[in-house]
């Protein structure tokens, strides 16, 4: 079923990337837009004057995020800067953005939901662009870009449609406690 919403959007700063071990995660403002972008090199061998063989390679995940409002704790959270004692955040071309997991869901016309994890990216500042008031009033709202990646071992993005019958309630119930990681298997 197609989905109709976009919401619940939250990061979580990756804290060990060998554990999969993540920050609490934080609620970001509410989402208007969402475009992400795997991207994928594609190489073909050709032999005998024709194409034999193809390998593709993952080179990452464009990410840009339209949202209600950049808070300034989310500011400070998704471009690893700090506010000075005046309350001001000045930003250095030496700041460096955390690693961190993005997380939200796609709400469908059924009631159920697709949920979202990427699991390691980093943000860039937001362009600043404003237009004066006219006659009518238009919201201007801030969009966010990053770039994810896979973490070790190649995981780059989990994903559970809740309509699925092999769902896990439990799973489902935990979604934004932390980023999903499976459950170890025990023999």
């Amino acid at each position: 079923m197609a989905t109709i919403g976009l919401k619940n959007l939250y990061a979580a700063p990756l804290t060990d990337e060998a554990l999969k071990t993540y920050a609490t995660p934080v609620k970001l403002a509410p989402a208007i837009e969402a475009n992400i972008t795997p991207n994928y090199e594609t190489a073909t061998l050709y032999g005998d004057d024709r194409p034999i063989e193809e390998a593709s390679s993952m080179t990452g995940i464009e990410v840009e995020l339209n949202v209600a409002d950049l808070e300034p704790e989310h500011y400070e959270l998704l471009m690893g800067v700090t506010k000075n004692a005046d309350g001001v955040i000045i930003d250095n071309v030496n700041d460096v953005s955390p690693y961190v997991a993005l997380m939200f869901e796609l709400p469908k016309a059924d009631g159920t939901k697709k949920l979202y994890v990427y699991y390691k990216g980093k943000f860039n500042p937001p362009a600043t662009e404003a237009t004066t008031k006219g006659e009518s009033v238009e919201f201007q709202t801030p969009t966010i870009s990053a770039r994810f990646l896979a973490v070790e071992g190649g995981d780059w993005r989990a994903h559970l449609d809740t309509s699925d019958i092999d769902a896990d309630a439990a799973v489902i119930a935990a979604w934004y406690n932390a980023p999903y990681t499976p459950t170890p298997v025990i023999p």
